[in-house]
């Protein structure tokens, strides 16, 4: 037994259903006009956006802010605005300094705006413009100084200036950061190093971002280099240039003798001149460290000293009577004063840190090299 509605009934629904269709598209129709002109209100809004966007980039910031302004004033429905809100808090934070007008920005993105990733993040950030309120004075200066075009000397005055006259500086960290790179780039790394540690001292490393723990401990290393195993280093060339002309080795230098001391510093020149186009080829191949001539020559001067040194050790009065000595401590020694002068030389030279680290990374591919042709010889076919 089928349940059927009476013949009236359904009449009844098909001209509901019919009604209800009319109404929908003439409540469709009634916003066509309407649509239309927000068309033309987002097309004036979007040229807005893309002046304000095109004047921040150039750096006219007075330009973007009365651009951004009209859009967040004049047009408070259009999509931009979420844009241009969020905006002027960073023109009001980082250029045209003005903390207030940055706080209640950010606080109106943050209400209207802001996702569940950035809700935080800006809550966070008007805490903290609200904290440095009293210092916005000191917080002009030091925008001003970061965004400058300054050298780095200049930069460091005024950065040492700003610690001075604002000690509580709740960016002193930042400061001291950017002290640091600016000493690193005079290539004062003693300096550099110590305005890292004054950072690390407060709260440890985990104070430091990634790019400012690497050089934070390229100039400490390169500190140490430069003060303890430097002086270390002169030491033994002085300990050892002094044992050598204790022995009086010129008492025993002839006529005979002396040729010594031109043919091998000699054919030590020409040795390494026939090494010269290695230089040349490096620099061609694009090798991480291109060294000039004037630094090779330099290191085949350094050479000379130490040929000169051993060829005094060897003359010197104390071997005379200990050939078996002379053999076995001569090498060793040689190879002390060798290590040291080549410590000095790279020590001094601008890129010293870099050297020694590619020197690491050599010594690493060099064994793996070496393991793998060990292993080589075990398998079957090699």
């Amino acid at each position: 037994m089928t349940n059927t509605l009476p013949p009236t009934r359904c009449r009844i629904r098909r001209i509901e259903l019919i009604s209800a269709l009319i109404l929908t598209l003439l409540f469709s129709l009634s916003w066509l006009p309407r649509a239309g002109s927000a068309d033309q209100d987002s097309q004036s809004v979007m040229d807005l956006k893309q002046k304000a966007q095109q004047a921040y980039m150039a750096g006219r910031y007075a330009e973007a802010e009365a651009a951004d302004l009209e859009i967040a004033e004049k047009h408070p429905e259009s999509e931009a605005r979420h844009y241009a809100v969020q905006l002027l808090g960073a023109i009001y934070e980082e250029n045209l300094v003005d903390l207030r007008k940055a706080i209640k920005w950010d606080t109106e993105f943050l209400e209207k705006f802001a996702d569940y990733r950035q809700g935080p993040v800006y809550k966070e950030k008007i805490a903290f413009l609200e904290n440095l309120l009293p210092q916005e004075a000191a917080f002009r200066t030091y925008q001003a100084i970061r965004t400058g075009q300054d050298s780095a000397e200049v930069l460091v005055q005024k950065y040492e200036a700003l610690l001075q006259e604002c000690p509580g500086f709740l960016l002193r960290d930042k400061v001291k950061s950017e002290l640091g790179y600016a000493y690193a780039r005079l290539d004062k790394r003693e300096k550099s190093y110590r305005a890292f540690q004054s950072i690390t001292s407060e709260g440890g490393e985990k104070k430091l971002s990634s790019t400012d723990l690497a050089t934070y401990k390229d100039a400490r290393r390169y500190w140490q280099m430069s003060w303890t195993w430097t002086w270390i280093a002169w030491a033994v060339i002085v300990v050892l240039w002094a044992a050598v002309l204790l022995t009086r080795p010129w008492r025993r230098i002839t006529w005979a003798s002396s040729k010594k001391f031109l043919i091998w510093p000699l054919s030590w020149v020409l040795l390494t001149g026939a090494c010269l186009p290695l230089y040349y080829n490096m620099e061609i191949t694009g090798y991480p460290i291109v060294i000039p001539i004037s630094t090779a020559i330099i290191a085949i001067g350094l050479n000379l000293i130490v040929l000169f040194w051993l060829l005094l050790l060897i003359k010197g009065n104390f071997w005379r009577s200990r050939p078996l000595g002379l053999r076995v401590f001569s090498p060793i020694l040689t190879l002390v004063m060798t290590i040291a002068v080549f410590y000095l030389f790279v020590v001094y030279h601008p890129q010293g840190p870099y050297i020694t680290d590619l020197f690491g990374v050599k010594y690493v591919y060099w064994k793996s090299e070496w393991k793998e042709h060990g292993l080589s010889w075990h398998i079957p076919g090699h």
